[in-house]
């Protein structure tokens, strides 16, 4: 009965000390993923156009990438709208996985290596990258456009301006590319 009693004291001990670890542990993530970063309003905005469009954010969620600053990132009243629209994208994209419709093997890798060749250009790149595929001339002189970029802007709010900017671009062209594929 003795023995019954320690092994009762010592699991009872190792429980609250568990409980008391896994809490902390707990806590401090939820504090992690409640910081947002506040932004600007045209930011919000490229934030929904590429998650309505490409699924930038639930991309981000389904790849388990939640310390992404593009996650969290404070969109004010647009907040809402941002949840239906990734809740409407997880779900079709749960719908595309049980589906025959969505584009063969081959596409999807084709797609997938032309997106990410592209997300590691620049901006003019990319477009000479797009012109040259679909056998069009390229502009001898195009500017370099100065990025939208805010003076005294959280250098994470630039970081996510510059990546959603690459992203709607490298997905634009890609797509165009693959429609002219066909």
């Amino acid at each position: 009965m003795r023995t019954v009693t320690r092994f009762s004291s010592v699991l009872l001990v190792i429980a609250v000390v568990a409980g008391f670890v896994f809490g902390a542990a707990v806590q401090a993530q939820d504090d992690m993923m409640e910081e947002s970063i506040t932004c600007d309003s045209t930011l919000a905005t490229l934030l929904l156009v590429a998650e309505y469009n490409y699924d930038y954010l639930s991309e981000k969620m389904a790849m388990d990438m939640m310390d992404d600053p593009a996650l969290h990132i404070d969109l004010g009243v647009l907040q809402p709208v941002a949840d239906e629209i990734t809740a409407m994208m997880m779900d079709m994209m749960e719908e595309d996985d049980m589906s025959d419709d969505s584009m063969s093997d081959e596409d999807m890798m084709a797609h997938d290596e032309m997106l990410g060749n592209m997300m590691g250009m620049s901006a003019a790149d990319a477009v000479d990258a797009y012109m040259s595929s679909m056998n069009m001339e390229t502009m001898d002189m195009m500017s370099d456009l100065p990025t939208g970029a805010l003076a005294d802007e959280d250098p994470a709010c630039t970081a996510v301006r510059a990546d959603v900017e690459q992203f709607l671009l490298a997905h634009i062209l890609t797509s165009m590319s693959m429609m002219g594929d066909m």
